[in-house]
């Protein structure tokens, strides 16, 4: 039972004081603009239909509405629901790196803009595995998500081509394997959130996180603490490339039963973004 109360109470301090979701980066990184690269084509894809509770398929999202994708959810960031427990993060990544504030009940910024590519190609198989109590049954509380975060990139309505390359990154295979994600091109405000400890840091699947170190390319004072400070950069570059493996352990119980929520001893963290004040 002290198990599953910490999970759940680490779970939901995560929830409260999550902000709205955010070195060198590869030449393929998601923030590389280039000039001649088509934006996606509208088109009707099918879905594969989700066989059980532990696998769903990526929709498409390409040509939808920003105000269409997804929900706000308690801890400031876009998910979207994919069944009981799974809703994935959703970043928008416009082509200049503005910060898109999609806390607006009536998401009237949002529809400014339309899903132009996205990271995840509609129909990659994602799978969960859920919490459970001390007799086997299952909560509607995901422990690990192979996908997590799906970025789309995103144009006015009306304009197209951003045509920032969208990096993949691989799927986590188990409950304590991540890989890093590519910030290069996402507005700072869309990299992570505060900690409860009060640092900087973005989270990944098993209860595994990074702390965000932040290095403004002119040398001013960026304060994490402060979502309207985050958002007025845009990240440049990254000190681990996207893809790099991250390893954890996670907490034992005296009875040596793992606390699923509470990574250790990570091969990474942190993780140093240097940015850039964006031009109004």
């Amino acid at each position: 039972m002290l198990r599953t109360r910490l999970t759940a109470a680490v779970a939901t301090g995560a929830v409260l004081v999550g902000l709205c979701a955010c070195g060198n980066a590869p030449a393929g990184s998601q923030g590389k603009a280039t000039a001649s690269a088509p934006a996606q084509q509208t088109k009707t894809v099918q879905i594969k239909k989700s066989p059980d509770k532990y696998t769903h398929y990526v929709k498409n999202y390409v040509g939808m509405n920003a105000a269409n994708v997804g929900y706000m959810a308690m801890d400031g960031r876009r998910h979207d629901e994919y069944g009981n427990g799974v809703h994935p993060v959703i970043v928008f990544v416009t082509p200049d790196g503005t910060h898109i504030d999609s806390s607006d009940s009536e998401s009237k910024l949002l529809r400014k803009y339309r899903v132009s590519s996205q990271n995840v190609a509609p129909n990659t198989k994602t799978k969960s595995a859920f919490d459970k109590d001390e007799d086997g049954k299952e909560y509607d509380l995901t422990i690990w998500n192979s996908i997590d975060e799906i970025v789309l990139a995103v144009d006015e309505v009306g304009k197209s081509g951003n045509s920032i390359d969208m990096t993949k990154i691989k799927a986590s295979p188990n409950n304590s394997t991540a890989y890093i994600r590519d910030y290069v091109g996402r507005n700072l405000a869309d990299c992570g959130y505060i900690s409860m400890t009060g640092k900087f840091v973005d989270g990944y699947t098993g209860g595994s996180y990074v702390q965000l170190d932040v290095n403004a390319n002119d040398g001013s004072y960026v304060d994490v603490s402060d979502s309207k400070s985050l958002s007025q950069y845009r990240v440049t570059a990254q000190s681990v490339e996207p893809n790099t493996e991250l390893t954890f352990e996670h907490e034992k119980d005296e009875d040596g039963t793992e606390y699923s929520n509470l990574a250790i001893n990570q091969s990474i963290s942190p993780i140093t973004l240097s940015v850039e004040k964006i031009s109004k």
